[in-house]
């Protein structure tokens, strides 16, 4: 990149984006401050002016990608919708992240290192989420919502390895098919019958 004036906050967006194309090209193991300096055309010492260290200056990318990912998910579905349209549309979201993104979204939740108890931690929230979302939906005890969420967390991760480019809607209507017939099954075995109101 090449070296310009820029405000504080654009400078500390220019690291960020220089660690992405780095995580991208050779790994999260390979972003170091020199080598993001370097690529931003600048000294290894202003790096130090926006992220602590190394770790730092990763975990904010990491926190950056995740927001775009939850920001998007917010704006592009009602918060009524059935859970087989959010399964849908988290799988989109992750499918267009993976296209638009290369490898940086799964690098970064993929990290042994540095990212590992950042990424586990955002995956634990997400599943608390879906979980919130069954137990309301379907009526399933706690501990078999969280079953449950788990599982479609794996399953979302997992789709991206069984991608081919050619049938992305056939593979997301498998996980949803999937999703659903497991949460009913489940709802036939543990939710609590209904109570009729009587008047």
């Amino acid at each position: 990149m090449k070296q310009t004036r820029l405000k504080g906050a654009e400078r500390r967006t220019r690291f960020l984006d220089a660690a992405a194309e780095i995580v991208v090209e050779d790994g999260v193991s390979a972003v170091t401050m020199d080598g993001v300096a370097a690529r931003c055309g600048v000294a290894k010492s202003l790096g130090y002016r926006y992220f602590k260290d190394r770790d730092d200056l990763l975990g904010a990318l990491f926190d950056r990608e995740m927001q775009a990912y939850v920001d998007h998910a917010r704006e592009n579905m009602k918060p009524d919708a059935r859970l087989e349209d959010w399964i849908r549309g988290g799988c989109r979201q992750w499918f267009r992240l993976a296209d638009e993104q290369g490898q940086l979204f799964t690098r970064l939740a993929g990290d042994n290192g540095p990212l590992a108890s950042r990424a586990r931690a955002a995956q634990r929230a997400t599943a608390q989420g879906w979980a919130a979302g069954l137990q309301s939906a379907y009526r399933l005890p706690q501990r078999q919502a969280e079953h449950m969420a788990w599982f479609i967390v794996s399953g979302a991760a997992g789709i991206l390895s069984a991608r081919n480019g050619e049938d992305d809607e056939a593979l997301i209507e498998t996980l949803v098919v999937s999703v659903v017939a497991a949460c009913e099954a489940l709802r036939a075995k543990y939710a609590p019958p209904r109570t009729k109101n009587i008047a």
